[in-house]
């Protein structure tokens, strides 16, 4: 058990000293969060209701009212949007930076960026969001 313990510390000094790079496919993670299904649907709503406003009063607007009924609609589905993303990606966020901080590594990039090597961080992050989830 020592031994176990010394190499895992061994691996994370070496992660540290030799400036090894983590990566995570954040979009898989994403995908993955608790309740995202639930998030997205409300936001879905979000979005048909304002639809529905807009062809609701359209009609009888002219061009620079259904732009600016348009405009308003879609500032109002941007902000629920937001309200409920940020913390979602907040926490995704904060998961990434105290898995990488396990393994000794300073800096973490998206899978998409990753070309050749790194550590891949992806199943651990996506269990450790799970678990504070």
């Amino acid at each position: 058990m020592a031994l176990v313990m010394a190499l895992g510390c061994v691996g994370n000094a070496f992660a540290a000293e030799s400036g090894l790079v983590g990566y995570v496919n954040v979009e898989r993670v994403f995908r993955n969060y608790p309740d995202i299904q639930a998030t997205m649907s409300v936001i879905n709503l979000e979005r048909q209701k304002a639809e529905n406003e807009f062809k609701a009063k359209a009609p009888n607007l002219d061009d620079k009212g259904k732009r600016e009924l348009g405009e308003k609609l879609a500032a109002q589905v941007d902000k629920k949007e937001a309200s409920l993303l940020n913390p979602i990606r907040s926490a995704i966020r904060k998961a990434i930076g105290e898995v990488a901080k396990l393994h000794g590594i300073t800096s973490v990039v998206d899978a998409g960026a990753m070309v050749f090597g790194g550590y891949d961080l992806t199943e651990e992050v996506m269990a450790h969001v799970a678990k504070d989830k």
